[in-house]
């Protein structure tokens, strides 16, 4: 008697790594539609990295141990996904971008190229960090929240949902930013100050 087969969420590259090829598409045996895209010049991905269907990793991107790329994220050439790092389903990770170990980044969110997401940092859905912005440890990004190119938001602060980091601002440590303010072109907002809600920060 024939049984099915279980469906899986993820399957670690150590496993995808023996599958054929179809095209630029490695393909599950057991579930066909599960197929993952893993660029034959990566750099390095651990054996135990775990990846959803639909996952691609370009060429030169390292994947470190215990990562997991979800469904239909895309890691981008040179980028580096740290230990236990996470990127959620239908994320973009730009080319030569750094996450940070333990970061987890929230479905449908972009990260520019050459940004850096630092250790433990949180990033909510829908976000959006450009290029060369960084984000610090342990900082957490609400859902919908833009950070400009070039801006910081430094060690353990937060800016919350709908907020607006422009281009070259900078949040110091600790402080935290309500949800759909902003904060302008080249601002700064001190260390453990609060920008209140649907305030203004000018430069």
């Amino acid at each position: 008697m024939e049984t099915e087969t279980e469906t899986r969420e993820y399957y670690t590259y150590n496993e995808v790594r023996e599958w054929s090829m179809a095209g630029e598409w490695s393909v599950c045996p057991d579930d066909r539609n599960f197929r993952v895209s893993i660029h034959p010049d990566v750099y390095y991905i651990d054996p135990s990295v775990l990846l959803g269907s639909g996952a691609t990793v370009r060429a030169d991107a390292v994947v470190e141990s215990g990562a997991t790329v979800m469904a239909v994220a895309m890691v981008g050439a040179g980028a580096v996904i740290g230990a236990g790092a996470v990127i959620g389903p239908w994320s973009f990770i730009g080319a030569g971008a750094v996450i940070g170990a333990g970061a987890v980044i929230g479905p449908w969110s972009f990260i520019g190229a050459g940004a850096g997401v630092e250790a433990d940092a949180a990033l909510e859905a829908v976000a959006v960090v450009e290029f060369d912005a960084v984000i610090g440890p342990g900082a957490v990004i609400g859902s919908g929240v833009i950070v400009g190119s070039n801006a910081v938001v430094e060690a353990g602060a937060r800016v919350e949902a709908g907020a607006r980091v422009e281009a070259g601002a900078r949040v110091e440590a600790g402080a935290v930013v309500e949800a759909d303010a902003v904060i302008e072109a080249g601002a700064r907002v001190e260390a453990d100050a609060v920008v209140e809600a649907d305030a203004v920060a000018g430069a």
